[in-house]
């Protein structure tokens, strides 16, 4: 599931990091109601490619627009579910960034104990957040983007951003052979022999990629009697996916440390030369620009902080108290 890098995805919603390519799409569909988008309407917008409310905004927008073109100027009606839809991914967006900076990550577990409590509390801050468990939230997006679709080839394509990338590619070659054996294109049709075809496919890859298929088919049913075997399963899954994530974490920061600890002090020196000269020859070229003013306050602090220290090394700096 993954479930430390989708909750750390939605982090970037409070922080603005995406405001810039989507807050355009957002004014456009504020200006069919004449209203003013707000922080909280305007900061949710994390990827308007990949958000259903944003394009209904814009489609909005636009069928005013042509109405506009074609007769007198008409007010649409105004959509109260979209803005408390805003406002509840804006208020979870906080709670997820906010959530995460209290939750420590278990870098050093040599046990599994540590993955299970943290695996927990990715959980539990998911649920104030107000979202579903995430194998729910992955099944109901999977759903929206096979509604829009008509053949498998698309629908693999919708849901990329979804599935890992060996499993993609392993459904992306499966169906390649399905179409390839029977001449023709795979379509969304149950019934179809294509679609079995390519449906046994699936199981095999499943299979080989460890996932219980039986149990997996047999939990959907509605009278299911293997609810305890199945939530083992998850939560073994789970624990999995946070311990793969965890191991990525200590690569990058095994890798960062040795890149720093192989230099010694004088090549450390060098490069911060090298890249305060670079920062001076940027603040320089912009000709007092506000940034290039701070920047420039900033490191002046700096120097003098420096100087103190290199005058008495023992002591170190004195710090005047108002």
């Amino acid at each position: 599931m993954a479930l430390l890098q989708a909750l750390r995805a939605l982090a970037p919603l409070v922080s603005g990091k995406s405001q810039t390519a989507a807050v355009g799409a957002w004014h456009l569909a504020q200006m069919s109601t004449g209203a003013t988008s707000s922080k909280n309407q305007v900061v949710h917008l994390l990827d308007a490619r990949e958000d259903p409310d944003v394009d209904a905004a814009i489609r909005s927008y636009q069928l005013a627009a042509y109405k506009a073109s074609k007769s007198a100027p008409e007010a649409p009606e105004a959509v109260p579910e979209l803005t408390a839809k805003v406002q509840r991914k804006y208020v979870a967006a906080q709670i997820v960034d906010s959530g995460l900076q209290n939750i420590a990550v278990p870098l050093s577990a040599t046990t599994a104990a540590p993955v299970k409590r943290y695996v927990q509390q990715l959980l539990t801050l998911s649920s104030k957040a107000g979202f579903e468990d995430p194998l729910s939230e992955v099944t109901k997006r999977v759903s929206e983007r096979a509604a829009g679709v008509d053949t498998v080839k698309e629908l693999l394509v919708q849901i990329k951003p979804l599935t890992s990338p060996d499993f993609h590619t392993a459904l992306v070659d499966a169906l390649a052979q399905v179409e390839a054996k029977i001449n023709s294109t795979v379509t969304l049709d149950g019934a179809s022999a294509g679609y079995k075809a390519f449906a046994e496919q699936v199981k095999v890859v499943a299979a080989q990629h460890k996932l219980p298929v039986a149990l997996l088919l047999e939990a959907k049913k509605p009278k299911s009697t293997v609810g305890a075997e199945y939530a083992a399963w998850l939560q073994s899954a789970r624990v999995t996916d946070s311990s793969t994530e965890l191991d990525a974490l200590r690569s990058e920061a095994t890798a960062l440390l040795d890149r720093h600890l192989a230099k010694g002090a004088p090549q450390i020196r060098k490069d911060q030369a090298a890249s305060m000269a670079t920062l001076h020859k940027k603040i320089e070229a912009a000709q007092g620009a506000p940034w290039a003013k701070a920047f420039a306050s900033d490191l002046a602090a700096i120097a003098a902080y420096d100087a103190a220290v290199a005058a008495d090394p023992v002591n170190g700096p004195k710090v005047a108290v108002a």
